[in-house]
């Protein structure tokens, strides 16, 4: 039954209006976004980290005012996006996937190379007799191929008009001296022995041997033949005439090879040859003697590629005393190498020997002669081995089937750790030799990090879906920098690896790889924020890469070695907005350089004292610098004379901060023009606040902000500016 309006309660209207009302104001309440307490609660519940935007190096896990400026915190950004190779996915997806890792072990490790070869005549044991004189061949005492002979064994006779002719003479020279009277004149004596000489010099010509010449001397009438005998014990294996035939001087009779010694030429393909050394050692078998193993020593490894078979030939010394082995028989052969990091096998049974450069068989425990050609003995490093794998670092493996291929670049994904839901990074890396199922790992990776062994291109292609550097696209996503603009502490730590890269265009070789190297991994980054970070690691391990890859052919390719490097720096300063000129070092004066870095040995504790608000110290050690610009040269103290000794002279810390700023600048300004990249580390530190924002410089050994001009007030504000100097003085 309706019940008609006016007979309803009033309590009851008045909960029809306000229940939706409060409903309404409810909804509206929550919907507010929270207030700033709030914000950093939740973001401290979320692990978010808050920093400054005047001082990125303050991290603080809550919302609150910068500790230096009082300025408001903000969050970190691209803290939810991580690296920019970085996919987080669920662990449920990650089961689906099937996604396997393994640890990069370190660990020694031993190829083995099979390969196939054939057995083959020793060239160097092959001798050829040849027709002394032009003749008729009217015996022959070895009449078929493949006889033995020792050497001296009679091979074949010949008529030759030429060889009597040579005889008579020579029985006509020693009947002359025979007849000659006993008072025959000292020149008559003389003519004839001359001529017996010459006589016996024309059968030496024609290799007959001392005793063979005394029996001719002896005989009253001329042979009518010439017996061949044969140079060398062995085999023949080609015989060129027939009884009958004529043959002029210098044509080939026989050839003779001494089965002693054989060659073992082995096909050796591209992915073999860096497990290949000359001098290493070699075991096959063959199918004639199953279970009999011969061994020899490499002596050739031919430089250039077959185009048709894709194979080089390896050439192997084989001693063969038995004569078991028989050229042309087959055999299967295996060599066992261990290496190094670098690539480098390792041989530990040539440890401390000496080998010869063309014969390896001969190895001796002490530098000498070979036996056999002469030349000096070489240490076995010096052919590429590492002699013993004690003291040599193993290389780094990871499973064949993490790598993901694309052209030069190889590519794996490495599960980081760190987070608690599956997080994985792609990386590039550099290659060594492959090990059956094991890759050797160059650089890109570290001991015991994990990597995808399977689900890896199921990662990689989640990256290219979000546009992030990939395997097929490693710049996806990324925009170019102008130079200079990049972040303030990457544009003042980059200067000397544009100068480093000149002097390695300059003089490619693997020193100034190194260099760069080291003042890559040198910079500091602390002060950058997660996204200029990531770009940093990206390029940076990019960078390196091409260093070890620059490294590798460093010394049989220097200029496309140092190409490489270039198109690497390149690639970096553009992304990350560094100037990838290369740039020209000054021309440094030792003297100078020298003075300069007792300037600065003087100036920096005073700047460490200002740091600590210690004035105490600081005037001790202004005076000391004051001091010690008096032993220096005029060019050098002069423009830091007056400053110095403004700064000891003032009574107070601000005054003497105060002063600080021309020294400082003067300084700056000397090792600009005579001390770049000579006096070892010396880092221009700006402050834009002090002095009422005018802004101030000082020099610093290290990349970090320690504010001599605020103290503890404002100690890290602060930005490296330039890098003048790295390392060692000396570099």
């Amino acid at each position: 039954m309706k019940i008609p309006p006016f007979l309803k309660p009033a309590p009851f209207k008045i909960l029809v209006l306000a229940i939706p009302l409060a409903l309404f104001f409810a909804g509206w309440w929550f919907g507010l976004p929270p207030r700033d307490s709030d914000n950093g609660a939740e973001a401290a519940d979320n692990g978010e980290t808050w920093t400054c935007s005047m001082h990125p190096q303050i991290r603080q896990p809550e919302f609150g005012l910068c500790p230096l400026c009082n300025m408001d915190l903000i969050p970190l950004k691209g803290g939810e996006e991580g690296g920019l190779r970085e996919l987080t996915i669920t662990p449920e997806a990650a089961a689906l996937l099937d996604i396997r890792v393994s640890p990069v072990t370190r660990e020694p490790v031993e190829n083995e190379v099979r390969l196939f070869g054939r057995i083959a005549y020793d060239e160097r044991r092959i001798s050829t007799l040849s027709a002394r004189v032009a003749g008729r061949i009217d015996r022959l005492f070895v009449d078929f191929t493949g006889a033995r002979v020792s050497a001296g064994d009679h091979l074949a006779e010949i008529f030759s008009p030429d060889m009597l002719v040579a005889q008579r003479e020579l029985i006509e020279a020693r009947r002359g001296i025979d007849a000659l009277a006993h008072d025959a004149s000292p020149a008559v004596r003389d003519t004839r022995r001359r001529l017996l000489e010459a006589a016996r010099d024309r059968l030496r010509f024609l290799q007959f041997s001392e005793d063979r010449i005394a029996a001719i001397e002896a005989l009253d009438q001329p042979a009518e033949h010439l017996t061949l005998d044969s140079p060398q014990t062995g085999v023949v294996i080609e015989k060129f005439a027939n009884v009958g035939d004529y043959v002029s001087t210098g044509d080939p009779l026989f050839r003779i090879a001494d089965l002693s010694g054989v060659w073992l030429e082995v096909d050796a393909y591209e992915t073999d040859l860096p497990w290949l050394r000359f001098a290493q050692e070699v075991t096959f078998t063959v199918e004639a003697m199953p279970g009999r193993e011969f061994t020899g020593r490499i002596v050739f490894i031919n430089p250039e590629i077959d185009a048709v078979r894709r194979v080089a030939r390896v050439r192997v010394n084989v001693p063969n005393a038995d004569d078991a082995l028989k050229p042309g028989m087959f055999a299967r052969v295996t060599v066992r190498s261990a290496t190094t990091a670098g690539g480098v096998v390792a041989d530990p049974a040539l440890a401390g020997k000496w080998i010869s450069p063309m014969h390896p068989e001969i190895i001796r425990d002490e530098p000498g002669e070979c036996d056999i050609c002469g030349m000096d003995l070489v240490p076995a490093e010096e052919l590429g081995f590492v002699a013993t794998t004690e003291d040599a670092e193993p290389p780094l493996l990871i499973p064949a089937s993490a790598v993901l291929r694309t052209g030069r670049r190889a590519v794996v994904y490495v599960r980081l750790p760190e987070h608690h839901t599956p997080t994985f990074e792609g990386r590039e890396i550099v290659l060594g030799p492959r090990l059956g199922k094991r890759q050797i790992v160059s650089a890109g990776l570290h001991e015991g990090e994990p990597v995808v062994t399977r689900g890896a291109f199921a990662l990689d292609s989640e990256l290219q879906l979000k546009a992030k550097p990939s395997m097929m696209d490693p710049n996806a996503g990324l925009a170019e920098i102008p130079a200079h603009e990049g972040p303030e502490s990457l544009v003042g730590q980059w200067p000397p690896i544009p100068r480093a890269l000149h002097r390695l265009m300059e003089n490619p070789d693997s020193t100034h790889i190194d260099i760069i190297q080291f003042l890559i991994e040198s910079i500091e980054t602390d002060a950058l924020q997660p996204d200029e970070l990531s770009l940093w690691e990206e390029f940076s391990r990019r960078l390196l890469n091409r260093l070890e890859e620059a490294r590798q052919i460093a010394d049989a390719r220097p200029e496309e070695a140092a190409a490489r490097v270039v198109r690497a720096v390149d690639e970096a300063g553009r992304f990350l907005g560094l100037d990838p000129t290369p740039a020209a070092t000054p021309q440094a004066d030792p003297e100078k350089t020298a003075s300069l870095r007792r300037i600065l040995d003087a100036y920096l504790p005073l700047a460490a004292a200002l740091a600590d608000d210690d004035d105490e110290a600081a005037l001790q050690h202004a005076a000391t610098l004051r001091d010690a610009l008096a032993d220096e040269p005029p060019a050098l103290a002069d423009p830091l004379a007056g400053p110095a000794r403004e700064t000891a002279a003032v009574e107070s810390i601000a005054d003497r901060r105060t002063t600080f700023k021309p020294l400082s600048d003067a300084l700056i300004d000397l090792v600009r023009a005579h001390g770049i990249d000579a006096i070892g580390n010396a880092y221009v530190v700006h402050c834009p606040m002090a002095f009422g924002d005018a802004g101030a410089d000082w020099l610093s050994a290290k990349p970090e902000v320690l504010n001599p001009y605020y103290g503890d007030r404002m100690l890290t504000c602060g930005t490296v500016t330039d890098t003048l100097s790295i390392g060692p003085p000396s570099e």
